[in-house]
């Protein structure tokens, strides 16, 4: 039997705590009695979901006699008191839904897993970049293997779920975690007591440092602490002023494509239909829709099928950020909900690594940008002033229209390749870091593009240019308004990417470097947005 277990705060005392009350009030959620005694405290609910009808019934109706087709389901919970703490079992999409989501520990499921799994024999691993430009991934081998054998960037990647075999509990030969933990348990109900304990024996092991050392990276943050109450209060107000430097958003769950024909966005009865999920989406929704204090909060986005139900959990807006805050000399980060202070010394590690790139910001020394100025006019202003050759929208194609790669936006006679950006944002500055490392993999693997970057060259100067014998050097040339170098100045989740990229570029061999482009100071900090004026209409 695959069972879904959570584990709640050590603070929730009793079964009502867990539950959200509207699940009660007006959702359906009845609680139901056992028919012969379980020999341990639990409270069981039940809900039965209204029918629905598919929304594809609307496209075939006319052709089709399906005016009777409908959806049902049904979820269950059991709550369950072991060892001195509470746990809970969910079955079916609203089972988790009708829990506080607040009350529960969060990566219970991860650490049991971590401490429990053998560490050759792991088979999925899911994985959530630190980047504004959140990239999200599930890798699955197909017999056990090692961390190792995931080709997972652990410097760059955050490891979020794992799954595989385990000889370390007994009756579960195999278990899969994140906050949630999910097990193919071997027991009949009334074992429910010894299986649990076991779970919270290897959720409070520290096994996992052996093998998984990079889950202490990120440590989690009490929901009630002093410090969470800043971090919230500094979120909310880049909200309020529309801000995007450090805040994006990413879907909080990997759901399958397929079962998604869009997404709602709702809050305070006014729902929305999106075709997808984006920072500047959701900006709109709440300019012409919402009024209220809590945006984040009151904000819900899910997953809809072709049938018209839910093909994912419905998570608060809050649960879709993707954040990066500086407080006090520390390092945060906002996740699935959740604050995190990233390890000091992993902080150190990456200052460290990016300090070790090379600075040629006093080599270059650019002219100063003007804020008014778009990129491809100042890439142009500097290339004619410097006699470089202007490759900016110069795009190289990989066998088709479609297929394209600009190389650089600035070339230099020593073979630098340069590529220019503002610091506006993160998710801004991943796009150039990768930019960088795709030029440098096509520089090695494909003959034609080398050849285009010498033939340029050569064209421009009127005479032949040679390849370097330490091979030309991507820059990355960055625009901001602060005082200071890069390395000291950089977004964190932009020196995690900016190192991921580097570190591609020196293993095919190639140069990499920084140069910071001035700015006045002040110049990128964004205004706060007047609210849009009310539609005279609003959606049903």
């Amino acid at each position: 039997m695959k069972l879904t277990v959570h584990l709640a705060r050590e603070d929730v005392a009793d079964f009502s705590e867990l539950i959200r009350p509207v699940y009660i009030e007006s959702l359906g959620l009845e609680k139901l009695d056992p028919t012969d005694s379980l020999g341990f405290p639990a409270q069981a609910y039940i809900q039965q979901d209204k029918p629905t009808q598919p929304k594809w019934l609307g496209f075939l109706k006319p052709h089709f006699d399906v005016s009777d087709i409908w959806n049902t389901s049904t979820s269950f919970v059991l709550l369950a008191k072991v060892s001195e703490r509470i746990f809970a079992l969910t079955f079916g999409m609203s089972g988790y839904s009708a829990l506080d989501p607040a009350r529960l520990e969060k990566g219970f499921g991860l650490r049991v897993s971590a401490n429990s799994v053998d560490e050759d024999d792991l088979i999925t691993v899911d994985t959530r970049n630190l980047d504004a430009v959140t990239r999200q991934q599930r890798t699955h081998l197909s017999t056990g293997s090692r961390i190792s054998e995931f080709s997972i960037p652990l410097e760059q990647d955050w490891v979020r779920r794992i799954q595989g075999k385990t000889d370390k509990l007994s009756y579960v030969s195999s278990l899969a975690g994140a906050d949630s933990l999910q097990v193919n348990l071997s027991a009949p109900l009334k074992r429910l007591p010894e299986v649990l304990t076991e779970l919270l024996e290897r959720y409070e092991a520290t096994d996992y440092k052996r093998g998984f050392p990079f889950l202490d990276y990120f440590q989690p943050l009490s929901a009630g602490s002093e410090i969470v109450s800043t971090l919230d209060d500094m979120l909310l107000e880049l909200v309020k002023e529309r801000r995007e430097g450090k805040i994006s958003l990413a879907m909080p769950q990997i759901i399958d494509d397929e079962q998604v024909n869009h997404f709602e966005i709702s809050a305070r009865r006014k729902v929305v239909e999106l075709d997808e999920v984006t920072l500047s989406g959701a900006y709109r929704f709440l300019d012409e829709w919402y009024e209220g204090a809590d945006p984040l909060g009151d904000t819900k986005i899910v997953p809809i099928a072709d049938s018209g139900q839910a093909s994912g959990k419905k998570r608060t807006l809050r649960d879709w950020v993707v954040c990066e805050l500086e407080h006090s000399g520390k390092t945060y980060v906002l996740s699935l909900g959740d604050w995190y202070e990233v390890n000091r010394d992993y902080v150190t590690s990456v200052n460290d690594a990016i300090r070790k790139i090379p600075d040629m910001t006093d080599e270059f020394n650019f002219e100063e940008w003007d804020p008014k100025e778009k990129e491809g006019d100042y890439n142009k202003r500097v290339a004619k002033k410097r006699k470089w050759v202007l490759l900016d929208k110069d795009n190289f194609y990989i066998g088709g229209p479609s297929q394209k790669i600009e190389i650089c936006d600035l070339l230099s006679k020593d073979m630098h390749l340069i590529c220019v950006k503002q610091q506006s944002s993160s998710a801004t500055l991943s796009h150039l870091f990768s930019q960088g490392s795709v030029s440098a993999e096509l520089y090695r693997g494909e003959q034609d593009y080398k050849d285009r970057i010498y033939r340029d060259a050569s064209e421009y100067w009127q005479e032949v240019i040679e390849e370097p014998a330490d091979g030309p050097v991507i820059v990355y040339a960055i625009a901001n308004d602060r005082a200071g170098s890069l390395a000291d100045t950089l977004f964190f989740f932009s020196k995690i990417s900016l190192l991921f990229n580097a570190r591609i570029v020196q293993r095919l061999g190639l140069g990499v470097a920084l140069a910071r482009i001035p700015m006045p100071e002040g110049s990128l900090r964004r205004k706060k947005r007047k609210p849009r004026k009310k539609p005279a209409t609003q959606p049903s």
